[in-house]
């Protein structure tokens, strides 16, 4: 289990005396104890009966912190130059504190945390919010039709879901909003519309700044006129950080429907980023060389990509 240190990343010894210690040494023993890299460990501040250390990272495993306390007396004893004296204690602020646990309290610390973090992880992964996007709905010249069925579909399914509001035609600004959602704690973050060709339509690029790994397939594909269409077709987005799902669904209402649909779908079966991506595209391209066929033609549709 992963903790963030918020910041409290200093840890000091108190009744240790020093006399010629080589101080990388004795950082990367305190490093090894915690079972960090011997990089990721400096002494910062050495006084009378005080050695101060700095762990030069933000997360640390819970397992490798708490308990650690006479482990890493124990093996500093043992450098030339560290003199360990009777009541040497382990101190700290924040997460790193648990290095002072006995054991068995770590271990009872660790089970509970766990539970606890099982608890909030399912708790935040059905919590759920969908956004709309484009100029057209802010001023009213459509109706988001969009939204109120995805949020009745997924309360359908046991998420609690809100509307989130409209998202600017505005790649920085549509970012800003979905992190907004992140913080807020929400498992599952949903775009429709803003993911055509236009240069107007930013929800994937808004995905991507959060999450560059999304996986973004193509739904159709043409030649770019920079009239109308600046890009090479129309594409959806599955992005992920951490346990966070962020999609963005097409906003025609038929296609929206389904991603919807494909996507609560592919949830449910546990499907991976990329593979749930697909699913959802897979669906809209079948869709769409079943309306191109009934038009007499069917180029433009790729192929399985991501």
């Amino acid at each position: 289990m992963e903790w963030d240190l918020l910041e409290k990343t200093t840890f000091w010894i108190e009744n240790v005396e020093l006399n010629n210690a080589d101080l990388g040494l004795v950082a990367a023993t305190a490093a090894a104890a915690l079972e960090l890299e011997p990089r990721e460990v400096m002494v910062v501040d050495v006084r009378p009966g005080l050695v101060a250390f700095d762990i030069l990272r933000r997360r640390v495993q819970a397992e490798t912190v708490a308990g650690k306390e006479q482990e890493i007396l124990r093996s500093l004893a043992e450098l030339p130059g560290v003199n360990i004296k009777p009541g040497a204690a382990v101190h700290s602020e924040g997460v790193l504190g648990l290095i002072a646990l006995e054991p068995e309290e770590a271990a009872r610390v660790l089970a509970e945390s766990e539970a606890m973090a099982r608890e909030i992880g399912q708790a935040v992964a059905r919590r759920a919010i969908v956004f709309a996007s484009g100029s057209e709905v802010i001023a009213g010249k459509i109706k988001d039709t969009n939204s109120p069925y995805i949020i009745s579909a997924l309360g359908k399914t046991g998420y609690r879901a809100k509307y989130g509001g409209i998202l600017e035609d505005d790649a920085v600004a549509a970012a800003n909003r979905l992190e907004g959602a992140l913080e807020e704690g929400y498992g599952l973050i949903i775009t429709t519309g803003g993911v055509g060709a236009e240069d107007k339509d930013f929800s994937i690029e808004a995905i991507l700044r959060l999450d560059p790994e999304a996986c973004t397939p193509w739904i159709l594909k043409f030649k770019p006129d920079y009239h109308r269409h600046h890009k090479a077709g129309v594409r959806i987005a599955v992005g992920q950080i951490g346990q966070v799902y962020l999609v963005a669904l097409p906003g025609p209402h038929e296609e929206a429907r389904l991603g919807c649909d494909r996507l609560l779908s592919g949830l449910e079966q546990g499907l991976e980023k990329e593979s749930l991506a697909e699913y959802i595209a897979g669906a809209l391209r079948e869709r769409w060389r079943s309306v191109m066929k009934e038009g007499g033609h069917e180029h433009g549709l790729p192929g399985r990509c991501c």
